[in-house]
């Protein structure tokens, strides 16, 4: 059972050749900065169904990744830069332009505290990530109250080139100081699970 949000963060894609990718150390961002609100990702791709005698016999679905919408508490100059892949200008101000360069790439890391667990958290790891929508600057008067305004980001986490990874979810009492994927676990042959079966009978 998830308890909360612990920690929102991201980790640059740094190469994404034929051979693998590679990722920068990821950050975290601080909770009173731009610490997360809420994260929810819906599955992109289209199910295709064949039907033959009136029944469904084929049923397959396209994994296109996800549509991801982040709520922070704020725009922070990181998100603007690595981000959106907005410039730093000299004086420290953020400046907005239309380069018609390729949308910065990272990894979105989403760590959530389990109410009950072995583990301390469960880590989501979306593999390759990029906005797809800037957020929303809505501004408005006070009231006589605060109330606060948060940005939400719309990010697009689509299959990876090389090997079509789209999540990794782990669980650690850590946070991930680095994207590492695990090599996936080998399945056993037909005749090794014969045998395992076979024993399993066989024992006392």
């Amino acid at each position: 059972m998830i308890k909360t949000i612990a920690k929102v963060g991201y980790a640059m894609i740094t190469s994404a050749d034929d051979a693998d990718y590679t990722y920068d150390t990821p950050t975290y961002f601080k909770s009173s900065e731009a610490g997360g609100r809420s994260v929810s990702a819906e599955p992109e791709g289209e199910t295709t169904k064949i039907y033959a005698d009136g029944l469904t016999v084929i049923e397959a679905e396209e994994n296109a990744g996800y549509k991801i919408s982040v709520e922070l508490i704020a725009i922070i100059d990181k998100i603007e830069t690595e981000w959106l892949g907005n410039k730093k200008a000299e004086d420290g101000s953020i400046i907005e332009m239309n380069s018609g360069e390729e949308k910065p790439r990272f990894a979105l890391v989403v760590a959530k505290e389990q109410f009950k667990g072995e583990k301390k958290y469960q880590i989501d790891i979306y593999l390759d990530c990029s906005v797809s929508k800037r957020p929303t600057r809505s501004d408005k008067t006070s009231e006589g109250k605060f109330d606060p305004n948060f940005p939400t980001y719309e990010i697009s986490a689509v299959p990876r080139e090389t090997d079509k990874y789209v999540r990794l979810t782990m669980y650690s009492d850590e946070l991930p100081q680095s994207i590492v994927v695990p090599a996936l676990a080998s399945e056993p042959s037909a005749n090794q699970q014969a045998q395992t079966e076979q024993t399993e009978q066989t024992e006392p």
